[in-house]
């Protein structure tokens, strides 16, 4: 869309610069003037044009990118607490008689 407004607007300039050609290249005062010197105006207008445009029909320049190193970042893991059930030590049952003559059974256990 930008294209077409920029190529109509151009146009238009080019248009309005030979809209007086009739004006120019005639009698002047008992001498011929010219008319052939009045298009390098236009010309160079749209050798502008032009190029503008040409400009923007150009396939995208690709750059490549320097690559990008990270340092990573240590990582911490923090240990998962052991448990360590102690185990139970008891000693050998042992017969104990009472004076009453009762026999009981004990044993001694620690951890």
């Amino acid at each position: 869309m930008k294209k077409l407004i920029l190529a109509f607007s151009m146009l238009a300039i080019v248009g309005t610069a030979n809209a007086q050609w009739h004006h120019h290249g005639g009698y002047y005062r008992g001498g011929y003037y010219g008319g052939n010197g009045n298009w390098m105006a236009p010309l160079i207008i749209g050798g502008i044009a032009g190029a503008v445009i040409a400009n923007q029909n150009q396939q995208p320049v690709i750059v490549q990118q320097q690559p990008v190193y990270v340092q990573p970042q240590p990582v911490y893991v923090q240990p998962q607490p052991v448990y360590v059930q102690r185990q139970t030590v008891c000693t050998e049952w042992k017969e104990i008689q009472q004076p009453d003559g009762q026999i009981y059974r004990e044993r001694t256990c620690s951890q």
